[in-house]
């Protein structure tokens, strides 16, 4: 899979088109439930603003999106903001652009360009990184097998939790996919070794 990326700071910049001003923000979400206090607090702040335009995009594989124009002509806010996050394959944020109407109707082209720069600008003061990606891996194996299963999480630098019991050991990893996936395959290979079922929430 094509791994997102993620912000890990968050601006506000203003850009000016024909007398209109649209403020940009950058948020980090991580589910619908976070959007609507923002928006809120926002339209608090801006009380005298127009309209407060959004797009976010959500989910490890970024498969749960919005984009809003709040009153503006169909397709002409939300979408652009929503491409800008798309531009640098984000996930997990959420772009606000707050419209001061300066008395000036920009157009359809205008307010494309506005909204999207306004986006873009914004997200460029941020600071993103590869969005980790968390996989569990259990394991069992016996006492005996135990030091070719050793080897491997030396070679990987693994740090499972371990649990002995009267038959034989039980490991849990918890890492990046990076990590887990090739080590389950090195664990796949080995006689006496089962891969066991997550029973357990990432902690």
């Amino acid at each position: 899979m094509i791994r997102k990326n993620q912000l890990l700071s968050f601006h506000s910049s203003i850009y000016r088109e024909k007398g209109s001003k649209f403020i940009g923000y950058t948020y980090g979400v991580f589910d619908d439930a976070d959007i609507p206090p923002i928006l809120e607090q926002l339209k608090k702040d801006h009380f005298a603003a127009r309209h407060w335009c959004y797009a976010y995009r959500l989910g490890e594989n970024g498969a749960r999106y919005r984009s809003n124009d709040d009153g503006e002509p169909v397709g002409t806010a939300g979408r652009p903001i929503l491409s800008a996050i798309d531009q640098l394959n984000l996930t997990n944020t959420l772009v606000v652009v707050v419209r001061y109407f300066g008395g000036t109707l920009l157009g359809v082209r205008g307010l494309i360009d506005a909204y999207g720069g306004a986006a873009q600008q914004a997200l460029a003061l941020c600071e993103t990184a590869p969005l980790p990606l968390v996989r569990q891996l259990r394991i069992s194996c016996s006492y005996e097998q135990f030091s070719e299963v050793q080897k491997i999480i030396n070679e990987l630098l693994l740090k499972p939790r371990i649990t002995y019991e009267q038959t034989g050991l039980i490991l849990h990893f918890i890492g990046d996919l990076d990590a887990i996936e090739p080590a389950q395959r090195r664990f796949e290979s080995l006689y006496h070794v089962n891969i066991l079922p997550i029973d357990e929430e990432i902690e």
